[in-house]
C-alpha cells in the first residue's frame, strides 16, 4: 500500500510539473508574404553593324557610338558606308521598376580571315524605368580592330546584353 501511495504521489508531482510548464508557454502565428515582379524580357531590335570598311596594310579600328544617329569612324582603315548601333528594348517587366542593363562577353568576329577583335562595348543607358505604354530603346556601340591586310569578306561575332531589376 505504501508503494501505491508513493507511486500516486510521484505521478501527481510529475503531472503538476507538466501543467506548470504549459502555463509558461505561448504560441503566436505570423504571416509570410512576397511580392513577385513580372519576369524581365529583353528583345534585340537591331544588330551591331559596323558597315562596309576598307582594310589597310597597317590595320586599324572602327568605332561606332551607342546612339541611334551613330556612324562608324575609322582609324587606319576607311569606313565606307552603312553601319548602325545595336538596339534593344525591355519588353516586359513591372511598370515603374528600375531595370539595370549591362553589356559584355564580346566574342571576336569570325570570317574568312583572321578574327577581328570586338571591344569597348558601351550602352546608351545603364538603367531605365520600365513603362509598358512607352518602351525605351537602348543602344549599344563598340570598336572592332582589323588586322593588317584583313582578308575581305563578312565577319560576325556576338555579345551579351543583360537586363535585371535594380
Amino acid at each position: 500500500m505504501i508503494n501505491k501511495m508513493k507511486l500516486a504521489l510521484a505521478g501527481a508531482i510529475v503531472a503538476t510539473g507538466m501543467v506548470s510548464n504549459a502555463a509558461y508557454a505561448a504560441t503566436e502565428q505570423a504571416d509570410a508574404t512576397v511580392q513577385v515582379l513580372a519576369a524581365v524580357q529583353l528583345s534585340a531590335v537591331t544588330d551591331l553593324d559596323f558597315g562596309v570598311v576598307a582594310a589597310s596594310a597597317a590595320g586599324g579600328t572602327v568605332t561606332l557610338g551607342a546612339s541611334a544617329a551613330a556612324v562608324p569612324v575609322g582609324t587606319g582603315v576607311i569606313a565606307i558606308s552603312g553601319g548602325a548601333a545595336a538596339s534593344f528594348q525591355v519588353t516586359q517587366a513591372t511598370n515603374g521598376e528600375v531595370i539595370d542593363l549591362t553589356v559584355g562577353n564580346p566574342a571576336p568576329l569570325t570570317g574568312p580571315g583572321a578574327n577581328i577583335a570586338l571591344s569597348g562595348l558601351t550602352l546608351s543607358n545603364n538603367n531605365i524605368t520600365f513603362n509598358s505604354a512607352s518602351l525605351q530603346t537602348v543602344y549599344v556601340g563598340g570598336t572592332i580592330s582589323l588586322n593588317p591586310n584583313q582578308v575581305a569578306g563578312t565577319y560576325t561575332g556576338t555579345f551579351d546584353v543583360t537586363a535585371e531589376y535594380q
